[in-house]
């Protein structure tokens, strides 16, 4: 029986974890897969939480041991050319949980794109099994749930550009503009925040303002 360290070594949070060997416990094969395609979905979007991130990297050595799908050549022109990596990483996190989104509707309804009108007994689904029994289930909707599972708490929205320079600020002051954003002491938590990063306090509010609703919404 697969325990819940192994079904975090493998990335899944606690309580994600949780479910998935309850599921298996209980022998809902397909609560089990369920946890493991939402999981796997997520998985390969890019982590916008790194102060660096590190995608770029791994892009540029995927495609220099020729991993045909990565066009790196376009990917240095624009960073040569001075596109914030940060805004980057946004638009390509944005791309690929549009891709994602889609994926799990077509794996929901395998007909979807194909404008079929079939009666619901004649609609083909996607099923899972084990060579243990020919018995399949049929596969949990994931669309309905997938944003919700977003590792950055905001259910697929783009982040905020003041969380970001918040990150790129030193801990110091990091933790200074936090404790006062909990503390609801915001004008002067805006004007930390004008003295570090610099606008005009009505900005400076702004940026504690959505700092304030990312914090209550998750990490």
């Amino acid at each position: 029986m697969i325990d819940r360290e192994q079904l975090q070594s493998i990335g899944l949070a606690p309580d994600d974890a949780e479910r998935a060997r309850q599921a298996l416990r209980d022998g809902d094969l397909r609560g089990f897969v369920h946890e493991l395609l939402l999981h796997g979905l997520w998985s390969d979007v890019v982590d916008e939480a790194q102060p660096t991130p590190r995608w770029t990297t791994r892009w540029r050595e995927l495609a220099a041991d020729g991993f045909p799908i990565i066009d790196a050549e376009a990917l240095q022109r624009l960073l040569d050319a001075g596109v914030d990596v940060h805004d980057l990483t946004g638009v390509v996190r944005s791309a690929q949980i549009l891709a994602i989104h889609n994926i799990a509707q077509l794996l929901d309804y395998p007909a979807l794109g194909l404008g079929w009108d079939l009666p619901d007994a004649a609609t083909p689904h996607l099923a899972c099994g084990t060579l243990a029994t020919s018995d399949t289930q049929r596969l949990h909707a994931l669309a309905p749930e997938l944003l919700a599972r977003d590792p950055g708490g905001r259910s697929g929205e783009p982040r905020p550009l003041a969380l970001r320079q918040w990150q790129a600020l030193p801990v110091e002051a990091r933790e200074r503009i936090r404790w006062l954003v909990h503390d609801h002491q915001r004008a002067q938590a805006a004007a930390l925040w004008k003295q570090q990063v610099g606008g005009e306090p009505r900005t400076c509010l702004e940026a504690v303002e959505t700092l304030r609703r990312a914090w209550e919404l998750g990490p």
